[in-house]
């Protein structure tokens, strides 16, 4: 039989309060011929349990590991990822319905372009929260929007081939150094639509921890 035409990826650790959201944004989607491959990196929460709630869904597999840390849970994922287009999926946002539909036509009508990012809807409870550390120029800050998210990119499968994601934990910004990488090989775009809800609101993530040092 042939396999998914998307592979969606979510590495969690200890978001089993908004395990529930990303899931279900996933299976809201218009476009239905995915397998969802989670990744639990050692979650000492009520994790497992909620992904028990989706694992009768035949087009989800869980891979529970000792914890390794985010790189290493992403590419624990792509491992197990046999679909033509790879996506991401982080654990505390979600897709709007159209997410991986409008993609997949991207990348079937633009067949040169190898990799998409960006597209987002940014949620924050502060003003202040939507900017995050300006990689580009390892300085300052920018406005969530105009920067990689792990959550926007969407490649074909053989991009992971030659690339594949930082494991070294004090490496934050994992997604950044994938498209970074990325370009060096093939080709990369901006995606043009808002269909990735990103939730900078939650204070406790890899980028917040970032921003103290951050200057």
């Amino acid at each position: 039989m042939p396999g998914p035409v998307v592979s969606v990826i979510t590495a969690t650790y200890n978001s089993a309060h908004t395990l529930v959201r990303a899931c279900t944004s996933l299976r809201s989607q218009t476009f239905g011929n995915w397998q969802h491959v989670i990744v639990d990196d050692g979650s000492t929460d009520d994790t497992p349990q909620v992904l028990a709630t989706f694992t009768h869904d035949s087009r989800v597999t869980v891979v529970r590991q000792a914890n390794a840390g985010q790189g290493a849970a992403l590419n624990t994922a792509l491992d197990r990822a046999t679909g033509q287009f790879i996506a991401f999926l982080d654990a505390d946002d979600e897709y709007l319905p159209n997410h991986l539909s409008t993609h997949v036509a991207y990348l079937e009508t633009n067949p040169a372009v190898d990799l998409l990012w960006g597209g987002l809807e940014v949620i924050v409870s502060r003003p202040e929260d939507a900017f995050v550390p300006d990689m580009d120029q390892g300085a300052g800050f920018i406005h969530a929007s105009e920067c990689v998210v792990m959550g926007t990119i969407f490649a074909r499968r053989h991009v992971f081939d030659t690339c594949r994601f930082v494991e070294d934990r004090t490496v934050w910004w994992k997604d950044y150094e994938l498209v970074q990488a990325a370009r060096q090989h093939f080709r990369v775009e901006r995606f043009p639509l808002e269909t990735y809800r990103y939730y900078r609101n939650s204070g406790a993530s890899l980028v917040d921890q970032a921003k103290k040092t951050w200057t």
